[in-house]
C-alpha cells in the first residue's frame, strides 16, 4: 500500500514546533529593557522572527516527512530547538549570538569549564536535550487530535504573517523617525534582519532625513551599564581644549619626515606611539574606539540607543563649546546617531565646499583656522577635525605630488607591478593633508593655543596596497590595516617615543581625568593610560560582524555572526596558520574578550 503523508497532521507537529520555538525565544525579551514601546516591538518582532527560523527549518523537515519515517523530521526539529537553546543560553553569557567564536570555545576540551560551567551545565543540557527529545514524541501524537483543524491552523498562519508585516512595518518607522526604543533591539533575537527604509523614503518620498539628532534613550530603560559606575568629576581650575585631527586611512609608517614633515617636526615636542593600533579595520569602528574606549560591539547598541561618548558628555556638562569638522557628512558612518550625538549642530560643519577630498580638506582647514581666531577664549573648546583626501582617490593639492610615478588604477586591473603607482598617489595625499595640517599647527602658536590644548594627531585605520595581498581596508587585521600613528601634544607634558602596544581605547582613559574625572579606567573604558607601560595581553580590533585579537606571537580573526565561518589564525606575518591547535590556544584571550564585550551591557 503506497505511503499516503497526512499533511494536516504535519502542519499541526510544525506548529506546536513553532509555539515551542516562540516559548524558548521569550528568553530574550528580558534584555529588551522596560520601555513599553520597545516591548511591543520586541514582542512583535519575537514571534515573527522566530516564524520566519521555524519557517526555514519547516523545509528540510517536509522533504524528510516525505520519506513516510516520522522520527527523522523529528530528530531534525529537535535539533532546530535544542540549538535555540543554546543560543539563549550564548547570549545570556556573551551578549552576542551563536558563532564559530562560540562553538571553538564549547568544543574545545575544558572550554565550557573555563566560562565558569561545569558539570552541572551539562547535566542540565542533557536534562533538556532529552525533554525536547520526548516533546518531539508527544507533539506528533498530540498532531493527530481533530482540535488542529485546517481551520486553526490556517489562522496561526495568519497570526504570524500578520506579526511578521507589523514587525518590519514598525521598525522601518522607528529608524526612519530615529525612535531609539526600537533600534536598541535590533541584534536582540537570532539572526534577525530588520527593515529599513530611509533611502526609499529620501529619494522617492522627498523625505528630509537625518536632521540634528537630539537626546536618546531615557536611562531607565538603557540596556547599557555605560559607565559601569558614576563619574566622580572635579573639573580643573584651568581647562584644558581638545583637539583631535584625524586623517582617514592614514597607516603608521606614513609617519616621516619626507611624507609627513609637519607632523614630524610636531612629535619632537609631544609623545609619540609608534606600536598603536586602530580600534578598527575602517571608519566606523576606528573612531568608535577613539571617542568612546570600548570594544566595536558597542557601536550597535550606542547607535540603536543614540548614545554619546563619555568624554564628549563631560565637556558638555562643564560648557566646553562643541564642534566638528568633517570632509563627508556624519550622516554615514552614523556619527550624528553615536559619536557627535550630543554635539549641537551649530557646532557641525560636515558639508564643505569642494568637489574632490583635498578641497574639502582645505575647506574645513581654513574653517577651523578662522574658528581659532574668532572663538571665545575664556570658554575651552573640543574640536574634531576629519581630513578625507586620503580615504579612496587619494586625491593631493596642486604642486604636493612629490611622490612619481603616481598614477590611478582601477581595482580589478590593480597588482604587484602597477600597485606603486598608486601607493605614491595615496603618499601624496597624506604629504597634502600633512601641508594642511602645519597650517592648524601654526594657528595654534599664534593664538597661544599651545600653551593649554591636548592635540592629537592620528588615523581611524591603515591602508594596506598588496603587500600581503590585499588592498584597501575593511579586509582583515592586517598591520597595514590596523597601525596607525598616533602624536599626542600635551601641555607641560615631556615630549617621548613609546614602543609599547597601545590602542585607540587606551585614548579615552588617558584624556578623562585631565578633565578631572577621578574613576579608574575600568568604570568606562576597556582600554589604560596610553602612558601606562603595561600589561596588554592582546589588542582588539573591530569590523562589521568580526574581531581580531592581536597578540605579539599571532592574530586571531573571530566571526561575530553565524553567517562569517570559522575562526582564523594568522602569524605576525599575516601568513594563515592551519589547524585547530592555533585557534585553540587563544581560548583564554576569547573568554576575556568576551567579558569585556558584555561587561557595559545589563
Amino acid at each position: 500500500m503506497a505511503y499516503k503523508p497526512d499533511f494536516r497532521r504535519f502542519a499541526a507537529f510544525l506548529a506546536l514546533n513553532f509555539l515551542l520555538s516562540l516559548f524558548i525565544c521569550t528568553y530574550f525579551l528580558l534584555s529588551a529593557g522596560s520601555h513599553p514601546l520597545g516591548l511591543a516591538y520586541a514582542a512583535v518582532a519575537l514571534v515573527s522572527n522566530t516564524a520566519l527560523l521555524c519557517a526555514a527549518a519547516a523545509i528540510p523537515a517536509a522533504l524528510l516527512f516525505l520519506t513516510g519515517v516520522p522520527a527523522l523530521p523529528a530528530a531534525l526539529l529537535a535539533v532546530f530547538q535544542l540549538l535555540l537553546v543554546v543560543d539563549a543560553a550564548v547570549y545570556k553569557i556573551f551578549k552576542f549570538h551563536m558563532n564559530s567564536m562560540v562553538l571553538n570555545l564549547l568544543t574545545t576540551p575544558g572550554g565550557l569549564d573555563s566560562l565558569d560551567q561545569g558539570w552541572g551545565t551539562k547535566v542540565l543540557f542533557v536534562f533538556i536535550a532529552a525533554a525536547i527529545a520526548g516533546a518531539q514524541w508527544y507533539f506528533w501524537r498530540l498532531a493527530a487530535s481533530p482540535w488542529f483543524s485546517g481551520r486553526r491552523l490556517r489562522a496561526l498562519a495568519w497570526l504570524a504573517l500578520a506579526a511578521l508585516l507589523a514587525d518590519k512595518g514598525v521598525y522601518a518607522w522607528g529608524n526612519l523617525y530615529d525612535v531609539p526604543y526600537i533600534t536598541r533591539n535590533s541584534q536582540l533575537l537570532p539572526f534577525y534582519r530588520p527593515l529599513t527604509i530611509r533611502k526609499f523614503a529620501e529619494k522617492r518620498l522627498g523625505m528630509k532625513l537625518d536632521k540634528e539628532v537630539t537626546g536618546g534613550i531615557d536611562a531607565r530603560y538603557s540596556g547599557l551599564a555605560y559607565p559601569a559606575a558614576p563619574l566622580a568629576v572635579a573639573p580643573p581650575a584651568k581647562p584644558l581644549n581638545f583637539l583631535f585631527i584625524v586623517v582617514d586611512s592614514l597607516r603608521a609608517d606614513m609617519l616621516t619626515p619626507d611624507v609627513m614633515p609637519e607632523t614630524w617636526a610636531f612629535g619632537k615636542k609631544a609623545a609619540v606611539f609608534s606600536g598603536h593600533y586602530s580600534g578598527g579595520n575602517c571608519t566606523r569602528f576606528g573612531v568608535f574606539s577613539m571617542l568612546y574606549g570600548l570594544y566595536g560591539n558597542y557601536w550597535f547598541p550606542m547607535l540603536g540607543e543614540r548614545r554619546g561618548p563619555l568624554l564628549i558628555d563631560v565637556l558638555k556638562a562643564q560648557g566646553y563649546d562643541l564642534r566638528t569638522y568633517a570632509s563627508t557628512p556624519l550622516t554615514f558612518p552614523e556619527f550624528n546617531k553615536t559619536c557627535f550625538v550630543e554635539v549641537p549642530g551649530a557646532g557641525v560643519y560636515d558639508k564643505p565646499a569642494g568637489s574632490n577630498g583635498i578641497e574639502k580638506d582645505r575647506d574645513i582647514s581654513e574653517k577651523f583656522v578662522s574658528y581659532l581666531r574668532s572663538r571665545d577664549k575664556a570658554r575651552p573648546y573640543f574640536a574634531f577635525l576629519f581630513y578625507d583626501a586620503s580615504h579612496g582617490n587619494y586625491d593631493s593639492l596642486p604642486g604636493k605630488e612629490k611622490f612619481q610615478p603616481a598614477f590611478a588604477v582601477h581595482q580589478l586591473s590593480l597588482n604587484k607591478d602597477n600597485v606603486g603607482g598608486l601607493f605614491n598617489r595615496y603618499k601624496n595625499s597624506i604629504h597634502s593633508d600633512d601641508y594642511l595640517l602645519g597650517g592648524i599647527l601654526r594657528a595654534l602658536r599664534e593664538t597661544g593655543g599651545l600653551a593649554d590644548t591636548a592635540v592629537l594627531i592620528l588615523g581611524d585605520h591603515g591602508e594596506a596596497f598588496l603587500e600581503r595581498g590585499r588592498f584597501g581596508h575593511n579586509q582583515g587585521y592586517s598591520p597595514e590595516e590596523l597601525r596607525v600613528p598616533l602624536v599626542l601634544y600635551l601641555p607641560g607634558r615631556a615630549p617621548g617615543v613609546f614602543s609599547y602596544p597601545t590602542s585607540h581605547l587606551d585614548i579615552v582613559p588617558t584624556l578623562l581625568p585631565l578633565a578631572g574625572v577621578k574613576n579608574p579606567a575600568a568604570d568606562y573604558s576597556a582600554g589604560l593610560s596610553l602612558f601606562e607601560a603595561g600589561p596588554r595581553p592582546y589588542i582588539t580590533a573591530a569590523s562589521w560582524d568580526t574581531a581580531g585579537i592581536i597578540t605579539d606571537k599571532a592574530i586571531l580573526e573571530m566571526p561575530l555572526e553565524a553567517y562569517k565561518g570559522g575562526l582564523k589564525v594568522f602569524d605576525k606575518e599575516y601568513r594563515e596558520i592551519p589547524g585547530r591547535a592555533a585557534a585553540s590556544e587563544f581560548s583564554p584571550l576569547i573568554i576575556k574578550f568576551q567579558k569585556e564585550a558584555k561587561r557595559f551591557s545589563r
